[in-house]
């Protein structure tokens, strides 16, 4: 039985001495190292022999960490401790040691037990990630300024608020609107600040907005602005916004003023040309539709965007990366519902009566347009036009020629072909009709969606480069407009002794 003590004592002081981690006995009294286990003597470069010299003042210079007296008070006290501390080798090399330190008591005499862990190499990586860090928050504060001010100086009315319905911040544009400036508006309801009518439409809109049964949302109103004392025609967007796990935290909207628009369609009769032609009541609810699709996914992505910003800053998880990335989303949007606008200004844009005109004169009117756009990208016109009379609205039948010239003309542009072509065919159709071909030799639309390209919104083309309104207004003019129809099938032909396949328009008018 002593033999194998012996053995055993032997072999854990083996393990001691060659353990993977520093280990070292101090005489609390005398200050020196009593025990040094293989792995101190090689990083501190000291022999066995130097022990019996060797004070851990030596390696633990005072001037660098807490006073060896002070720790020896403290371990009178809690009997253990961690510490971190900056200990020394013989030739000056610094390490930063992550030590346990226990106080045993050994023959009336006190001794400090430590066992330590070199955290040199991870202090320089979590200084340096602080450092990064620091930058990083410092462009995120940079970030948050520019947002912000993007957000403050839209020229659209922005505002939004909490799940209660209370605002949390708004626009400069949605102050001038309502004339009640930010400050005033805080932490209040519609009750606080709008008419008793007005409030009640808002407050049982919002709650549909949070219920998610209207998300997004769209409805006409009225905003009283309580600087001039009169009330505005707007239009609301709605969209409710979420925290991490999908919960509803709030709302955001979006306020467009159409009191003008409404003026100018009142004074319709005594103007010529109306900003909007479905501003009136009766077509108010199509435009306010079309503008809510087309808002639907910018005003989307600008949401989850300024979420992701918020969440990822929260958690301190947000990357450069990321951030460019979420204010890039942003920004398209923002210019994507700018774009929005425009394209429904021009669409409305309308003649009120209808005229007679030869159906040539249109095409040249039309083409003219186009013509610096066709040769630049070396797209070539064949026609064949017959010298037509037709009763009808001149502008909106130039509206949708140019909308299908132009399709045809994304699809050419990107093909590399020698024989990019347009054909234009028109003639008198049975006794009291105009039909109007309009082909090209651009492979043809994929069959799996031909069937969609006249629904409202459905594009091929990237976001940049499309609204996906084009052929759905189209559509629209030809059936409501100019009472006539029309129709897309994918064609196969010889041109120039080749085959080819293409997309062919076929409107049919009233003479």
């Amino acid at each position: 039985m002593i033999e194998e003590t012996e053995i055993s004592l032997d072999c854990l002081s083996s393990l001691i001495f060659n353990a993977n981690d520093i280990i070292f006995i101090t005489d609390l009294d005398s200050k020196k190292v009593v025990y040094a286990n293989n792995l101190f003597l090689e990083k501190f470069e000291y022999t066995k022999d130097e022990l019996v010299h060797l004070d851990i003042s030596d390696i633990r210079k005072q001037k660098e960490n807490k006073p060896f007296n002070t720790l020896k008070k403290e371990l009178e006290t809690t009997k253990s401790s961690i510490t971190y501390a900056k200990y020394f080798s013989k030739s000056g090399n610094k390490y930063s040691l992550e030590s346990s330190n226990k106080l045993q008591k050994i023959n009336n005499k006190n001794y400090l037990v430590s066992i330590a862990r070199e955290i040199t190499e991870k202090l320089e990586k979590e200084f340096l990630i602080k450092k990064e860090l620091n930058i990083k928050i410092a462009e995120i504060e940079n970030q948050k300024i520019f947002l912000n001010t993007l957000l403050k100086n839209n020229p659209t009315a922005i505002f939004y608020k909490n799940i209660h319905g209370k605002y949390l911040g708004c626009n400069k544009a949605w102050e001038k609107l309502t004339g009640i400036k930010e400050d005033e508006v805080l932490g209040k309801s519609v009750f606080d600040i709008a008419p008793k009518d007005i409030a009640k439409i808002y407050f049982e809109e919002d709650k549909k907005v949070f219920s998610l049964e209207e998300s997004p949302q769209i409805y006409q109103a009225e905003v009283y602005n309580k600087s001039i004392d009169k009330r505005f025609d707007v239009v609301f967007y709605k969209s409710a916004y979420f925290d991490a796990k999908g919960e509803v935290l709030g709302l955001i909207g979006v306020v467009i003023d159409v009191t003008q628009v409404m003026k100018l369609e009142k004074e319709k009769e005594k103007k010529e040309k109306i900003i909007y032609q479905q501003s009136k009541m009766a077509a108010m609810g199509e435009m306010i539709e079309n503008i809510a699709h087309q808002w639907r996914q910018p005003l989307s992505t600008m949401t989850v965007s300024a979420s992701g910003i918020k969440m990822q800053k929260e958690f301190g998880i947000l990357k450069d990366e990321s951030l460019s990335e979420f204010i890039e989303a942003i920004l398209e949007s923002s210019k994507h519902l700018s774009q929005t606008i425009d394209d429904f200004r021009n669409f409305f844009k309308t003649t009120k009566y209808e005229e007679i005109f030869n159906i040539k004169n249109i095409f040249n009117k039309t083409l003219v347009l186009l013509s610096s756009k066709f040769k630049n990208r070396n797209i070539k016109i064949e026609q064949d036009i017959q010298s037509v009379e037709i009763k009808s609205l001149q502008n909106e039948l130039i509206h949708v020629i140019l909308n299908i010239l132009n399709n045809s003309n994304d699809a050419l542009e990107k093909l590399d072909i020698e024989e990019k072509t347009i054909f234009i065919k028109s003639e008198k159709y049975l006794t009291n009709k105009l039909k109007i071909e309009i082909s090209d030799n651009a492979g043809g639309i994929n069959e799996n969606i031909i069937f969609k390209i006249f629904d409202p919104y459905f594009t091929t083309k990237h976001q940049s480069q499309g609204t996906g309104i084009g052929l759905y207004m189209t559509k629209e003019i030809v059936n409501k407009h100019l009472n006539g129809s029309i129709d897309v099938k994918n064609i196969d032909f010889s041109y120039k002794e080749k085959n080819y396949t293409g997309a062919k328009f076929t409107i049919i008018l009233p003479i």
